[in-house]
């Protein structure tokens, strides 16, 4: 993977995956949303993004695709995903954290 890639390397220092806990993805969702400190553009899409513990990047919803959370993005709803090596491993909508299996 190219190093514009969120599933490239982690968000630094010592974290791991067990460090992916709802309350530390919070804070990335609000950095995601609030224009904080280490956001970051895929060029291609726009969209931004969030490196996290052990790999994984929270990315924000694409309002473009046809599905129910694009749906909801274009509505002005905050939407978006933890994912690591192109497994979806929690949702956030507007503040809540929902741990996928």
């Amino acid at each position: 993977m190219s190093g514009n890639s969120p599933q490239s390397g982690t968000s630094g220092g010592e974290e791991t995956a067990r460090d992916l806990t709802p309350g530390h993805i919070l804070v990335a969702f609000e950095k995601l949303f609030g224009g904080g400190r280490g956001v970051q553009k895929f060029p291609r899409s726009g969209l931004r993004y969030v490196r996290l513990a052990g790999g994984a990047s929270l990315v924000e919803q694409n309002p473009k695709k046809k599905s129910e959370w694009g749906e909801l993005a274009r509505v002005g709803r905050r939407v978006a995903w933890v994912m690591r090596e192109g497994q979806y491993l929690a949702r956030v909508v507007d503040g809540e954290v929902v741990m996928l299996d």
